[in-house]
C-alpha cells in the first residue's frame, strides 16, 4: 500500500490548546513577578530594619556629644557602598555636621576635620565607642556595635554653608539640602520606591570593577533623571529596571551638581562619550540583560541578592572605606 510519502505529521494546536499554552504563559510569568517582589522585599526589610533605628540613635549621640552648636542634617540614603575612597558626593555619607564655630573660619579643612575628629572622640564614651578615623573629607565613626558614621563636617558662616573640595584643601560653598529636597519629591511621586530601587542598583554596582563603577551620589542623580516624566509601574522592581536602562543611555552625557558642590557629579568619567563613560555603559547595560533574562528567583538572587549579602547590605557595614 502506498504511503502519502512525506514523513510524520503534526497537526497545529487547535485554538483552545494554543489559549490554554498562553494562559499557562501568563501564569508562570505572574507566578515569577510576584515571587521576585517579595524577593526584593525580604532584602530590602533586612536592610532597613538593620540601619534605621541603630543609625538615628547613633547620630542623636554624636549629635549629644557635639553640644548645641552644631546642626546634623542627615541624608534620604547615606552611605556610598562605591568603596571609592573620597566623598563624591553630599549623599555619599550618612550625615553632613554643619558647625557654628567661628573659632574654625577661616582655617583649611585639615584642620577643621582634626578638630572635629578630636571633638568627636572626646565627646563619646569608650563602651559605645570602637574609634574614630579621618580622610581628606569625612569622619568615620565606628560603634562597638559594628555600625558606622561616615559623617562630612561643614561650617556654616551666615546664611552660607561650605564643605571641602574633592581635594581637601579649599572650601566651597554648596546647598546641600537642594538636592535632598528632590530626591524626597521624587521618592513621594514614586510611592516611596525609588530610594528602595536605588538602594537595589547600588548594590548591583558595589561588585562592579573599578573602572566600570560609578558613585553612590551619580546613582542617585541618574535615578532622579530616570523618573522625571515616568509614568510606568511604580515599584521597587520596576524603578531598578528603568534606573538601569536610562542610565545606560545618561551616563555618556554629565549630569549636573545642583548642591554647588562640584560643577557635575560625574566629572571623574571625562567628556561625553568618553571611553570610561562607554564602560560604564556597557556594564550597566550588561547588569540590566542579566535581569530581564532572569526566569527564576534563584536566577535573581545569583545576581542581586549575593551581592546584597557581599556588600553590606545585609550584616554590618565594616567594609565601607573611610572619606
Amino acid at each position: 500500500m502506498g504511503g502519502s510519502g512525506g514523513g510524520s505529521y503534526f497537526p497545529a494546536p487547535s485554538e483552545k490548546i494554543r489559549a490554554q499554552l498562553e494562559r499557562a504563559r501568563e501564569e508562570e510569568r505572574r507566578r515569577l513577578e510576584a515571587n521576585v517582589v517579595h524577593f526584593l522585599q525580604e532584602l530590602l526589610a533586612k536592610y532597613n530594619q538593620r540601619d534605621a533605628d541603630a543609625l538615628k540613635s547613633h547620630l542623636e549621640r554624636v549629635g549629644s556629644a557635639l553640644g548645641e552648636r552644631y546642626d546634623v542634617l542627615q541624608f534620604l540614603l547615606g552611605g556610598s557602598v562605591a568603596r571609592h575612597t573620597f566623598v563624591d558626593g553630599l549623599s555619599d555619607v550618612d550625615a553632613l555636621v554643619i558647625l557654628d564655630r567661628e573659632d574654625l573660619v577661616g582655617q583649611p579643612p585639615s584642620a577643621v576635620i582634626a578638630e572635629f575628629k578630636r571633638l568627636v572622640s572626646d565627646s563619646l564614651t569608650r563602651d559605645v565607642l570602637q574609634r574614630v578615623t579621618s580622610g581628606r573629607l569625612a569622619v568615620t565613626v565606628e560603634f562597638r556595635d559594628g555600625i558606622e558614621l561616615q559623617l562630612l563636617p561643614a561650617l556654616r558662616s551666615g546664611s552660607r554653608v561650605t564643605i571641602p573640595d574633592a581635594a581637601g584643601e579649599k572650601w566651597k560653598e554648596v546647598a546641600p539640602k537642594r538636592f535632598q529636597t528632590a530626591l524626597t519629591r521624587a521618592n513621594d511621586a514614586m510611592n516611596g520606591s525609588l530610594v528602595p530601587a536605588i538602594k537595589l542598583v547600588k548594590s548591583l554596582l558595589a561588585d562592579v570593577p573599578e573602572p566600570k563603577r560609578i558613585t553612590g551620589y551619580h546613582v542617585e542623580a541618574l535615578a532622579l533623571d530616570a523618573v522625571s516624566g515616568y509614568t510606568g509601574d511604580k515599584t521597587p522592581k520596576a524603578l531598578l529596571l528603568r534606573v538601569l536602562e536610562h542610565a545606560c543611555s545618561r551616563v555618556l552625557r554629565p549630569i549636573r551638581d545642583v548642591t554647588g558642590q562640584s560643577a557635575t557629579v560625574d566629572q571623574y568619567l571625562g567628556r561625553p562619550g568618553s571611553p570610561e563613560r562607554r564602560n560604564v555603559s556597557y556594564a550597566l547595560a550588561a547588569l540590566k540583560t542579566r535581569l530581564e533574562a532572569a526566569t527564576t528567583v534563584d536566577q535573581w538572587r545569583k545576581v542581586l541578592g549575593d551581592r546584597m549579602v557581599q556588600t553590606g547590605y545585609i550584616g554590618n557595614r565594616s567594609d565601607r572605606q573611610h572619606g
